[in-house]
């Protein structure tokens, strides 16, 4: 079973602040530090580390931040990866993360955008023999749609990831078989209001459900997925099967790279053909691990973590 990541590499900075600023304000950071990442880049990384076969499709700079990545791709055993440098200088993110794990993040793409549906032609072995292709929305349009397009020709499922936030083309919905979003983007594109959350969770559920139902009349995909960062995750399958899975009880310092974690958790389960309901779970591990230490790579989970965070916490996640 192997997962092909239609990936992105992004060299992310990030500076760590008590708070986040305000508009047009300066805040002190306490520490500072620049690691390999990308949503595709995360993704593909942790799905090695649990287990999975892994390949991937990528573009890169000419640049010493590109070299490193290639570097560590091959010692997680991804192979093959189809590394195009299309640019002087790979993708960059700067990220300020606060002392309660909140957030702000500013990306360039760069050579992450310059893939094409030629390069994509590359590697159609690998993505038609491929278990699941992922994708997510740092790389080109024209690469997810192609790759997505070859992937159905063969049989194959397809995993969207629509982040950084942008409305999917028609083209690219079509081909999506399993659509994973967070809270944020579930508001973009089910209509829906993630603002009551905090106030009454039970009531936003409800509606959420309803909204999720109401998609599928547009949408012929298997399985639409919405994280809920503290409060978990959440599924419903095109035969309206709907999942709750709460969120392990563990305390937050950096949510960065937990939604990577969560979707490389969740690919993984659905590979092994573990049922929604303990996918959903093995999933939320995968993203709980992640959220409890600064910085995104090293956190990034084995088995092992994965294990040690169900022990930790009980068999079963706790609401």
């Amino acid at each position: 079973m192997t997962l092909f990541v239609v990936a992105s590499f992004i060299q992310a900075c990030c500076w760590s602040v008590t708070r986040l600023p305000q508009a047009g304000e300066s805040v002190a950071a306490s520490a500072v530090s620049s690691e390999p990442g990308g949503k595709g880049f995360n993704v593909a990384i942790a799905a090695s580390r649990l287990g999975a076969q892994v390949s991937a499709l990528l573009g890169v700079g000419e640049d010493a931040a590109a070299d490193a990545a290639l570097q560590l791709l091959q010692q997680h055993a991804i192979t093959p990866v189809y590394a195009y440098r299309l640019a002087s200088q790979s993708g960059h993110g700067a990220g300020l993360i606060a002392a309660d794990g909140a957030n702000m993040i500013s990306v360039y793409l760069g050579p992450n955008q310059l893939i094409t549906a030629t390069h994509v032609d590359h590697a159609q072995a690998s993505i038609q023999s491929a278990s699941l292709v992922y994708a997510q929305f740092e790389t080109s349009l024209a690469a997810i749609q192609h790759s997505f397009a070859l992937a159905r020709q063969a049989g194959r499922q397809t995993v969207l990831n629509p982040s950084p936030w942008q409305p999917i083309p028609q083209a690219v919905l079509s081909q999506t078989a399993i659509l994973i979003v967070n809270q944020h983007e579930a508001a973009q594109l089910l209509a829906w209001s993630a603002e009551l959350l905090a106030v009454s969770p039970e009531d936003t559920l409800i509606a959420l459900r309803q909204a999720m139902h109401a998609f599928y009349q547009q949408w012929p995909g298997d399985l639409l997925v919405v994280t809920l960062g503290a409060l978990g995750s959440v599924a419903m399958t095109q035969a309206g099967e709907w999942v709750v899975a709460p969120a392990w009880p563990v305390t937050a310092v950096d949510t960065l790279g937990a939604g990577d974690a969560f979707s490389a958790g969740l690919c993984v389960a659905l590979m092994h053909g573990e049922p929604l309901a303990q996918a959903l779970a093995h999933a939320n591990a995968c993203g709980a691990c992640v959220v409890q230490t600064p910085g995104v790579l090293a956190a990034l989970p084995d088995m092992l973590a994965v294990a040690a965070i169900q022990r930790q916490c009980g068999t079963t996640p706790l609401a």
